[in-house]
């Protein structure tokens, strides 16, 4: 019969079990269990297919926060349908970010219960993109970053109870949806139509290529072609002449102009005599105005002894009597 254990051994050591266990949480999950934490919401466009409840949420390789829900849609109930009128299905994930683990590894100060101070962030480029942590594994996790020239495009209804913070599609979803429109645009080109006209092109150049009208012009060109080269040393001679000739001529103008510039210097010397001479107060001026007085004087002295000989003829035998003139 097998010996019965003590009691007391056996509650002491149900004792440091659960003295262990608290500790053990204590020490692993102080952070969530005393933290403050804020919830958003973030809608992915893409597939979800590797993130689970409980991935890890980065910033810029931080972890700072994990994922809590991944929904169908955001209001859950029997009136709202997943996939009723829309094309484009969103996915939302609720986040969960812990504030004083951010300000456990060095954040400076941090509000998240502002909303002002999140606007501004998501102005600032705060976007959320979903990343692989494994390539292994698989699976992703919600990386936070800041992306200044990427729009803002929110999703979340106008009652919604969570925050949002807008998505970026990741690279492998960018080249997918580059790699539609491509399919797209070569859907909408008429192959059919471009291999007909390819045809038509190619078998005219094949019926040009044979046309005698063609080898005829191929033997006119060469012979133009020939004419072209003469033609050319032709004008190499001339300017070789044009190019001796030009020289003297140049130096023959250049004597020319300097003869000219002499010639004008000359008559405006000559225009500035002219001038001068014809000046108010020039003396040839002055002399002529006076020779011009005088001969004025002569003239009209002249006339009256005109008139008096008219007058008295015997003037001319008997001289002038100043007393009978007197009379």
């Amino acid at each position: 019969m097998a010996a019965r254990g003590n009691p007391r051994t056996v509650g002491a050591f149900v004792v440091g079990a659960l003295a262990l266990a608290i500790a053990a949480t204590l020490l692993l999950g102080s952070e969530r269990l005393f933290g403050t934490t804020h919830e958003f919401v973030c809608f992915f466009e893409g597939s979800v297919n590797g993130l689970r409840i409980g991935a890890a949420v980065k910033f810029k390789g931080v972890e700072i926060g994990s994922v809590t829900k991944i929904l169908l849609s955001l209001n859950v109930g029997p009136a709202t349908s997943a996939f009723a009128s829309s094309t484009s299905i969103k996915i939302p994930v609720i986040i969960e970010l812990d504030e004083g683990r951010m300000l456990k590894r060095g954040a400076a100060y941090v509000n998240l219960e502002d909303p002002e101070g999140m606007k501004l962030a998501i102005r600032q480029g705060l976007r959320a993109q979903l990343s692989t942590e494994s390539l292994l594994t698989g699976l992703l996790y919600i990386d936070l970053d800041m992306h200044p020239h990427a729009p803002a495009r929110f999703s979340a209804p106008p009652n919604s109870s969570y925050p949002e913070i807008p998505t970026l599609p990741t690279v492998f979803e960018l080249a997918q949806s580059t790699a539609n429109r491509l399919v797209k645009q070569l859907d909408q080109v008429q192959l059919d139509l471009l291999v007909t006209t390819a045809t038509q092109a190619l078998a005219a150049v094949r019926d040009l290529a044979s046309s005698p009208d063609l080898k005829a012009a191929m033997v006119s060109l060469r012979a133009t072609s020939a004419s072209l080269d003469r033609t050319a040393d032709s004008l190499r001679v001339l300017s070789d002449n044009l190019d001796r000739q030009v020289a003297p001529m140049a130096h023959s103008v250049e004597k020319t102009a300097q003869t000219a510039d002499a010639t004008l210097l000359k008559a405006q010397l000559t225009l500035d005599q002219i001038n001068n001479a014809l000046a108010p107060n020039a003396p040839l001026l002055y002399q002529a105005n006076r020779t011009l007085t005088d001969v004025d004087d002569a003239a009209r002295s002249l006339r009256q002894l005109t008139d008096y000989i008219n007058r008295n003829p015997g003037a001319l035998v008997r001289g002038r009597s100043y007393n009978k003139d007197a009379q």
